[in-house]
């Protein structure tokens, strides 16, 4: 991932890799999380959404099928401040190349388990089918309490709290952070979604087993390790150097406190 998202020449990569060794046949679509991405907090421009799809369709010929674009955009709605970034789907001549997603559950509430998807045509017959088998339909009394939620306008003013409350929150981590946290530890202050992601110097590993977790693990902090957060790529070795840290669940105060606990881990370990 890049500031703006999506690794563009990597994605390239990759692909031509897999048209050399014969496997692109069995891609069958990217995966994107568009909108301030777990666990990055980092949104894919509009730009990058279409460069994306030019991509996937210079390779179709090679793999001799469609390659889809799914933008999992279950994040979209939690943004707090900035400017709203168009859909794929918005790409020109792309909507039968795009399966966009959504939930309920990020922006209104975990135990609403409700999604949606808009598929293109050849897609949508078949998705519905395996989903009927699979779950054997989506609880109708969810459904119904959304639906009255969103009827009623008791779904909008509850995201406008919530974008409200994670704004505080995002705002109290980023001073936190500036307070807390070494210089040469980098991270980018989100725009929606529930993550900061912070880069430490390369010789700092924040793996399982690393003095970082487990010192902050003495101090009852837990982050996620970066490393956990890759898939395996043959073209470069996972980074043992980052962390996700979530403000979503955490009071103020204990963003503060957690904060300055990993802060000192961290400028310990650094000073030696």
């Amino acid at each position: 991932m890049e500031k703006d998202g999506l690794d563009l020449a990597h994605l390239e990569q990759v692909l031509t890799a897999l048209k050399r060794s014969g496997e692109l046949r069995r891609v069958k679509l990217l995966y994107l999380v568009s909108y301030y991405q777990n666990p990055t907090g980092i949104t894919t421009s509009f730009e990058k959404k279409g460069g994306a799809l030019n991509l996937l369709r210079q390779f179709e010929r090679a793999a001799r099928h469609p390659i889809y674009l799914l933008e999992d955009a279950a994040y979209r709605e939690m943004r707090f401040r900035g400017q709203d970034v168009k859909s794929a789907l918005a790409v020109k001549g792309a909507r039968g190349r795009v399966v966009y997603t959504g939930t309920y559950s990020k922006p209104f509430a975990t135990g609403a388990r409700v999604g949606f998807g808009l598929l293109p045509e050849p897609l949508f017959k078949v998705v519905l089918h395996l989903k009927g088998n699979h779950d054997f339909g989506t609880s109708n009394l969810l459904q119904q309490l959304l639906a009255r939620a969103l009827a009623s306008g008791k779904y909008a003013k509850h995201l406008n709290e919530l974008q409200r409350r994670y704004a505080t929150k995002a705002r109290v981590m980023a001073q936190a952070l500036k307070q807390r946290f070494p210089e040469e530890v980098e991270w980018q202050e989100p725009n929606g979604g529930m993550y900061f992601w912070a880069r430490l110097p390369r010789a700092i590993k924040t793996g399982v087993n690393s003095k970082v977790f487990q010192s902050a693990l003495a101090r009852d902090v837990l982050y996620v390790p970066g490393a956990l957060c890759y898939a395996d790529d043959s073209a470069r070795a996972k980074p043992d150097h980052e962390m996700r840290i979530s403000f979503g669940g955490a009071t103020e105060s204990d963003i503060r406190t957690g904060v300055a606990r990993l802060g000192a881990v961290l400028r310990g370990l650094m000073n030696r």
